[in-house]
């Protein structure tokens, strides 16, 4: 059903907590009833004193060695709010024939704040619980019954590729050929 599913705890994550609530801007996203999330808000990660790089260098082991990450984003969704049921199938004819993979992290995890559907199959999670699957199968969350916010990192990883920007601000694809990056 899914590839990998691990605990991955972190010494920062209460100070990372609080540093997502008071510094990464959120906005209402289609997919999260009662939620917020950072997705499409070109948040660069890599600007926050490494907090971020532990969990990211995870989610590529998971992935296999040769995955890189394409999209991270950040998740909050508030008690009685879920994530609506959705899949990962790229918009991106260049990434059509490129192995992909898709994550999430468990950071707040509050007891019967919901747990992970993959295809309509219940992946029972916990706080720090990272989980690595096909992208092109349809998941959602539960309903998160708790009193307190899920926060969840979620990432879309490709196989030897890399998301740019070009000099006009569109989304470029960099595929890893040896130890050269062609433009796919």
């Amino acid at each position: 059903m899914y590839s990998k599913k691990e605990t991955f705890k972190h010494i920062n994550s209460p100070k990372l907590i609080k540093y997502v609530l008071e510094n990464i801007p959120f906005q209402k996203h289609g997919l999260l009833n009662k939620g917020v999330s950072s997705y499409n808000s070109n948040v660069d990660y890599d600007q926050f004193d490494g907090l971020f790089l532990p969990y990211i260098n995870n989610f590529c082991s998971m992935a296999g060695r040769d995955y890189r990450i394409l999209d991270f984003w950040i998740n909050i969704v508030e008690p009685g709010g879920y994530t609506k049921l959705h899949n990962h199938i790229t918009m991106f004819k260049e990434l059509k024939n490129i192995p992909q993979k898709a994550g999430v992290f468990y950071l707040q995890k509050p007891k019967k704040s919901g747990n992970l559907c993959i295809e309509n199959k219940v992946i029972k999670v916990k706080e720090n619980d990272m989980i690595i699957f096909n992208p092109f199968l349809n998941h959602h969350t539960e309903i998160n019954k708790s009193k307190k916010q899920r926060i969840v990192f979620s990432v879309n990883l490709a196989e030897k590729v890399r998301k740019d920007f070009d000099q006009h601000g569109n989304v470029v694809f960099l595929q890893e050929c040896e130890d050269t990056l062609k433009q796919l």
